[in-house]
């Protein structure tokens, strides 16, 4: 009967930490990038808005979405990280709505403006993690022209855990 108990204890416990950090940041590597592993560990305590705008993330815009791509969510930035190539300062955190309708942190994203403010030219392109490039640039209203780089280490992303947008996700 002890035997059981222990194994019944093992997969309850085994359960339980799988389900406390997502498959991404527990053990996986980010297709390479094991600074995603510290970016996690930064951003987790912003799993609830609340917690985010307390820390003074403030929301940006309604939800984005894109027809055929998917969605992003709801934006949440820090203006004082706006340029920031550090892996444990993104700008950006984009919720979506979870189960019941709450607002959960899905993936964070780095915006780095375009030192000419011109959607034309990308030579000043920004770089993270080894060799991704940035997205953009494109004019986004209240920044200006940006880069943007966004990492979905919070929900899965089929498409890719620097895939801008998310086919698993909609707007209201």
């Amino acid at each position: 009967m002890s035997f059981l108990k222990a194994a019944c204890a093992l997969t309850l416990t085994t359960a339980l930490a799988c389900a406390a950090a997502p498959a991404h940041a527990a053990g996986h590597d980010h297709e390479g990038e094991p600074e995603l592993v510290q970016t996690y560990a930064v951003t987790r305590q912003y799993q609830h808005v609340k917690r985010a705008i307390k820390d003074g993330h403030l929301p940006a815009g309604p939800c984005t979405a894109l027809p055929g791509e998917g969605a992003m969510g709801y934006h949440y930035v820090k203006q004082r990280l706006i340029n920031s190539t550090n892996p444990t300062e993104p700008a950006g955190l984009v919720h979506h709505k979870g189960k019941h309708g709450k607002l959960r942190l899905g993936a964070v994203e780095w915006s780095v403006r375009d030192a000419d403010q011109n959607v034309e030219t990308d030579d000043d392109r920004p770089v993270m993690f080894g060799d991704r490039h940035f997205d953009g640039p494109e004019e986004i209203p209240g920044l200006g022209v940006v880069y943007t780089l966004h990492a979905w280490i919070f929900k899965d992303n089929p498409r890719g855990v620097f895939y801008p947008w998310n086919p698993r996700l909609t707007c209201p």
